[in-house]
């Protein structure tokens, strides 16, 4: 039992990306639904992307490039909004994105770096935000019970476009 979730951890992940998302399109505010609508847009993308190039993905100087662009997109949308929303686990969302940032800058520069390593730095914040916008879920519709329309965006900053 065990083994089998372990095999398929990847698509349970990317299952429960897909129903936060539809949740959050019932439930969540502008700041939950592009969370979200972006990591679970990347999932579909990045499945497609593996689809079309195969398991190995487009490699260079040891570094998978579909995973960088894929990662590149959802910072350029997730750091704004983590910066910018009334709440905060986007920041955790947002740092967890920079990780996975980071493991790329690290696989390009310093090709002596572990495979194992480069791997868990670029997965594992996957995990970490599955786990925040999770609760952050929770706690907006949580909040929302309890005192009703909030502001979604910080007063400090417009609204992202």
């Amino acid at each position: 039992m065990l083994d089998m979730l372990w095999y398929n951890k990847a698509y349970i992940e990317h299952a429960c990306f897909v129903l936060l998302f539809l949740v959050a399109l019932r439930r969540g505010a502008a700041p939950e639904r592009i969370l979200t609508g972006t990591i679970a847009g990347i999932v579909i993308v990045h499945r497609i992307y593996h689809l079309i190039v195969g398991n190995e993905g487009i490699i260079w100087r040891e570094a998978d490039m579909g995973h960088l662009a894929l990662d590149c997109v959802s910072f350029v949308v997730v750091i704004p909004v983590a910066l910018r929303a009334n709440r905060v686990y986007p920041l955790w969302i947002g740092a967890a994105q920079i990780i996975a940032m980071m493991a790329h800058g690290y696989r390009l520069s310093l090709t002596d770096i572990n495979l194992f390593a480069y791997q868990m730095m670029s997965m594992i914040p996957s995990y970490i935000q599955l786990a925040a916008l999770t609760l952050g879920l929770i706690w907006h519709v949580s909040r929302h019970k309890r005192i009703g329309d909030y502001p979604s965006w910080s007063n400090a900053l417009p609204p992202p476009r």
